[in-house]
């Protein structure tokens, strides 16, 4: 991607607020049918649920850079298989989703990556899945130890999303120094000249967003449903008793999804 001055839209809906499988119905809907069986793919309800809104605010934060409407954007993905905005080479996108969140950041002159996961989940991986001996070494007092390590694992799947090359190389040749104690912070690694920001999200969660120029974003603005999602006086039936049409299936997750194909 061509340097120079980045713009970047970071967007974000919880789960748990009301109308969440309804919004995800009405976008459903609008959905190109490629989009469409690959959402009905997954095994689960609320993957689903997630996985639909991820692609909404994906479109409504390219719409907001390139000044289109989002319903007139298409989402492919390159070879590798990270998600980007079709026809649109300029742009760089990355989507997560975990538990009560879904997310999704757009860049213009920069890279951009971004994920987010339960702490809880994080804590129950050993330090040597994820972490480097000074990671490890470094962690704080147990009361923030569980927030700390769960940042760490966040900052490196963004940063691995960011420069597009996944977990080939696994996680723990990244090393990241946190510039501050608590959340929220900035941190650098040697693995990329990025610069990356983890914060903290109700419920127990934690979010990083990285961009290869500029600086990352504070905290991603929480959206809801807008005008053209869908007739608001329509039935809005979720779609998701719908047998999925492929015998490919993504089953549950007991443990952080890894980085990439989101």
């Amino acid at each position: 991607m061509t340097p120079g001055r980045s713009r970047t839209r970071f967007l974000a809906h919880d789960l748990d607020t009301p109308g969440a499988e309804e919004l995800a119905a009405a976008v459903f809907r609008v959905l190109p049918a490629a989009e469409r069986e690959r959402v009905l793919r997954l095994h689960l309800p609320s993957d689903r649920t997630r996985s639909t809104i991820a692609r909404w605010l994906a479109r409504r934060a390219a719409a907001d850079l390139v000044g289109e409407p989002w319903t007139a954007l298409r989402l492919a993905r390159h070879a590798d298989g990270r998600p980007r905005v079709e026809d649109r080479p300029e742009l760089s996108l990355s989507i997560a989703h975990s538990g009560r969140y879904a997310m999704a950041a757009v860049a213009v002159g920069a890279l951009v990556g971004i994920d987010t996961e339960q702490v809880s989940r994080v804590a129950a991986l050993p330090d040597s899945f994820f972490l480097t001996p000074a990671e490890s070494a470094a962690l704080p007092p147990a009361a923030e130890g569980p927030e700390h390590r769960a940042a760490l694992w966040v900052l490196k799947e963004a940063a691995v999303k960011l420069t597009g090359e996944g977990l080939r190389g696994g996680l723990r040749r990244i090393g990241f120094e946190p510039r501050g104690e608590c959340l929220p912070y900035v941190a650098r690694t040697t693995y990329t000249t990025a610069e990356f920001r983890a914060l903290r999200l109700p419920g127990g969660y934690v979010a990083a967003v990285g961009v290869s120029s500029g600086t990352p974003p504070h905290r991603p603005e929480f959206v809801g449903a807008a005008r053209g999602t869908g007739p608001a006086t329509e039935r809005t039936d979720c779609p998701w008793t719908t047998e999925p049409t492929s015998t490919a299936r993504e089953h549950p997750r007991t443990a952080p999804v890894t980085a990439g194909r989101r």
